[in-house]
């Protein structure tokens, strides 16, 4: 977030108050120890603990810190979910994107209180579920709404969908997606929160806890289920792909296997249906059908040799005017957001480097640097959305003025774009056409680097009484 037209990581001693200074871990000087490795966290954000502290008393408080009684992961994160919180309250709307990522600490083999994470049960990890809420007028991320790790319970990789149905619903993984929403709660009078979420997302007891606590979602399909139609039962499916189009929509498409873009024009169609409840679940059984919208978005033409691009989305908002329906297939596109922030916790983080041996130290340390992460990605996404506003407007005129000197540019010109175009060449992104954009791991490089050369100018300048740039 920004402070005083500064982004707050330009003075990290100030983000750091701001984010941890009202964490309750049991003694004030517990959560004042937190304020300054957070500061320390920031300046190096993918080191190690001996790397970002510096020295050998503030390494050890550091893991004294993670061992102290009530310095929790909650704990830890409380004060920047219920900022994140209040921001969100504040707008008219707001996207909650939710997803789970899994965290790989196969290679810390003594690491206590670990699960099974990925397929054939040999690694060894958290999943870790996360809500990210983004204003879909900027496009900005406000932070995170929700965290939370689960371990995944042992079993049999032959165990039968009867076998499956027959678990209790709190004990099923689908109930992580319902527990977030219940966590979350009603967004306030006058306010809508829309839950958006992948195809992990799309089931029932979703929808109902969305409907009980009086909040939206769009959500991608996954299952041909049974509905009702104005023209009476069908498949979800059937029915979506008969909608006639209603309006179409360009949209830029990153082939990753090539490295390259194409632009793909997409229709978009709409229609009112009514989710049914299983009668297999019995929690779910005896609720009302839910209705809502679904809207197809799709390539009719395709380039020769590629496939077609197709979504079908399920969603509470209206969709009856068709722009509102292209409003609901663009919101869908802010999902890939929370992609982005799992890289910026595993690349420009290194979350699932950290060697604790207890999950009970790990997840405060990861609940920590989730909230470095958060300010990553709000950074790359500041100058992306608006990269000719002024650097000063992000950045500390000191910060501003090295950039300037070693960009070779004047200082009170430089824009956003410029000093993060400085941040990739710095990483070794040299920015040219064929480049295509700065990515995460060239980024944290630059960053890293920038760091270091405005450590020297800021150290230089305290010696010499000269200018920091």
């Amino acid at each position: 977030m920004a402070r005083d037209g500064v982004m707050a990581l330009a003075d990290r001693k100030g983000w750091a108050m701001e984010q941890f200074g009202a964490a309750e871990l049991g003694d004030a000087r517990r959560t004042k120890r937190l304020v300054k490795l957070a500061a320390q966290m920031a300046a190096h954000s993918d080191g190690s603990i001996p790397q970002q502290t510096g020295t050998t008393a503030d390494m050890k408080a550091a893991y004294r810190l993670f061992a102290g009684e009530g310095v929790t992961h909650d704990a830890i994160c409380g004060p920047h979910i219920e900022k994140t919180r209040l921001a969100a309250g504040q707008l008219p709307l707001v996207f909650l994107v939710q997803d789970t990522t899994e965290l790989n600490f196969t290679g810390h083999i003594h690491c206590q209180g670990l699960g099974p994470v990925g397929h054939g049960g040999h690694l060894r990890g958290l999943h870790q579920q996360n809500v990210l809420a983004v204003d879909p007028t900027t496009r900005q991320p406000l932070g995170l709404m929700y965290q939370r790790h689960h371990r995944r319970q042992s079993r049999k990789g032959t165990d039968s969908r009867t076998e499956q149905r027959r678990r209790a619903l709190s004990k099923r993984e689908s109930f992580w997606w319902v527990q977030a929403i219940q966590r979350i709660g009603s967004p306030p009078a006058g306010v809508r929160w829309v839950h958006v979420g992948d195809r992990g997302e799309d089931v029932f007891g979703v929808y109902d806890e969305a409907r009980r606590v009086g909040a939206d979602w769009l959500i991608r399909a996954a299952r041909d289920r049974r509905v009702d139609t104005p023209s009476g039962p069908d498949h979800l499916m059937t029915y979506a792909r008969r909608l006639p189009a209603g309006v179409t929509r360009p949209l830029k498409v990153r082939n990753k296997a090539a490295g390259t873009r194409r632009e793909a024009v997409l229709s978009v169609s709409a229609g009112v249906v009514k989710l049914l409840p299983s009668k297999t679940e019995p929690e779910y059984r005896d609720r009302e059908p839910i209705s809502c919208w679904v809207v197809r978005v799709w390539e009719p033409k395709p380039p020769q040799g590629t496939p077609a691009l197709e979504w079908v989305l399920l969603t509470s908002l209206s969709c009856e005017k068709p722009q509102s329906a292209a409003f609901v297939a663009e919101g869908y596109s802010f999902r890939w957001i929370i992609e982005e922030y799992h890289k910026c916790e595993k690349t420009g983080c290194q979350v699932e480097s950290r060697r604790l041996q207890d999950t009970d130290r790990l997840e405060p340390l990861i609940g920590l640097l989730s909230v470095v992460a958060v300010w990553l990605l709000q950074l790359k996404f500041a100058t992306r959305e608006n990269p000719q506003q002024r650097a000063s407007t992000l950045f500390g005129a000191d910060m501003v003025e090295v950039m300037a000197r070693y960009l070779e540019r004047p200082a009170r010109r430089l824009t956003a774009g410029e000093f993060w175009r400085g941040i990739g060449r710095l990483g070794g992104h040299l920015g040219r056409r064929q480049d295509g954009p700065l990515g995460w791991l060239r980024a944290w490089r630059g960053w890293q680097n920038f760091q270091l050369i405005f450590l020297g100018a800021t150290q230089f300048a305290s010696a010499t009484g000269a200018k920091c740039g």
